[in-house]
């Protein structure tokens, strides 16, 4: 019976962490982390790295923030009800990360922008954001939201440069991009071969 009791004990210590990871993902990543990405959001590499790189930058310049990027309402675990409502996500989630992180906390949505900063005022933010048009694709989003970034610590007297995404390909769409041309360059040269070849028999005197 004990050890019954032993094992029901540590299965729910084990499913704890697992619900949370599921209700709420970006305050479990962004305990840690300064860009929450969901998993399944189709980026680019380079894509990617220019927004974390910005985010990154505008960190050790001087402007501490925190990003989650939301294409998705998956990317909202069970908070889906806020889709479409950033403002009020990025309450929710700076309650969550307050045991650990009261900074500025923007989040990006194709709908608009959030910002929190715990009970401070976020009206020169928010003035701020009001003139930066969020992406509707994932790729524009993220680059949407690297400027969102750049702009909010301008208005703090921090200069972060631009990052370069590449053109939104790294390098295995430019890889697959080349290898598609190669097989159409080949299909062509295969097609014309054979023409030729039939053009010659097709001369040729019958005996």
């Amino acid at each position: 019976m004990k050890r019954l009791l032993l094992v029901a004990a540590v299965a729910a210590l084990v499913a704890v962490p697992a619900a949370r990871a599921n209700g709420d993902p970006a305050s479990d990543v962004l305990i840690t982390n300064q860009v929450y990405i969901g998993p399944e959001v189709p980026l680019s590499n380079s894509d990617r790295d220019a927004l974390v790189k910005t985010v990154a930058a505008a960190n050790e310049r001087g402007y501490p923030i925190r990003v989650a990027l939301i294409p998705f309402t998956s990317d909202l675990g069970t908070a889906v009800s806020l889709w479409r409502h950033p403002r009020d996500y990025a309450k929710f989630l700076g309650s969550e990360l307050a045991f650990v992180y009261t900074k500025p906390l923007l989040i990006s949505m194709p709908s608009g922008f959030g910002f929190y900063h715990g009970r401070k005022p976020t009206t020169k933010e928010e003035r701020v954001l009001a003139r930066v048009r969020p992406g509707k694709s994932p790729s524009a989003l993220a680059l949407s939201t690297a400027q969102a970034v750049r702009k909010l610590a301008a208005a703090n007297g921090v200069e972060v440069p631009a990052q370069s995404s590449g053109g939104g390909h790294d390098w295995r769409d430019r890889a697959i991009i080349a290898a598609v041309g190669l097989v159409v360059v080949g299909l062509i040269a295969y097609v014309a071969v054979r023409r030729i070849g039939r053009g010659r028999r097709e001369a040729q005197p019958q005996q």
